[in-house]
């Protein structure tokens, strides 16, 4: 059965509206990089960013 919502606009938006769970993800990408787990920590960087930048717009824009 298909997700009714894509997984990644889902963590994205919970990324903007909530800081401890955006805290918790530099964290988890941090211990990914340092255990050598380098394309998850890569990837979950990339959310944290892309979801920062998100948040930096849409407060520029308004």
């Amino acid at each position: 059965m298909p997700l009714t919502r894509d997984f990644k606009i889902t963590v994205r938006e919970r990324l903007q509206r909530d800081p401890s769970f955006r805290e918790a993800l530099l964290e988890e990408a941090i211990d990914c990089l340092l255990s050598g787990d380098v394309e998850t920590g890569k990837s979950l960087l990339q959310d944290h960013i892309e979801a920062k930048e998100e948040c930096v717009f849409d407060k520029a824009a308004s």
